[in-house]
């Protein structure tokens, strides 16, 4: 009998002990991971041409310090993405905005992914974020 209670308040233990990812509706329709410190990560990819346009915008709640992002304008190869160029950029602050141009594009399918960290005082979250794919 004390073994059953044990086995079970154990495997209550290990039920409840594992984590649960949150998600939300982003208004695009697309699912959203949940933050805890940011209201916002958005890729935009524009190509006019054969220029591409990368926009990428985070913004915090209003106890975040500092944000650092990379974006990364990416083409398509087969299954695979590929890195055509990519920029950094950080804020000490709670909004950044990087706009970036990337000229003589050949043909094919191309996206803006753009990967942060958003630090609020001693924490930080990850933030990730990807555009629409765009094919020239």
């Amino acid at each position: 009998m004390k073994k059953s209670i044990i086995a079970i308040l154990l495997a209550l233990s290990v039920l409840f002990s594992t984590g649960i990812s949150v998600y939300a509706y982003d208004g695009e329709n697309t699912v959203s991971p949940y933050y805890l410190y940011t209201y916002s990560v958005k890729s935009t990819l524009v190509i006019s041409g054969n220029t591409a346009y990368c926009e990428s915008k985070i913004t915090g709640d209003s106890t975040v310090t500092k944000i650092y992002a990379m974006q990364y304008l990416e083409k398509k190869n087969g299954d695979r993405w590929e890195i055509v160029d990519s920029w950094s950029d950080s804020v000490n602050g709670n909004s950044l905005t990087m706009s970036n141009s990337k000229d003589n594009l050949g043909s094919g399918t191309y996206r803006v992914r753009t990967v942060g960290t958003v630090y609020s005082g001693s924490k930080s979250e990850p933030v990730v974020k990807t555009s629409k794919e765009v094919i020239i």
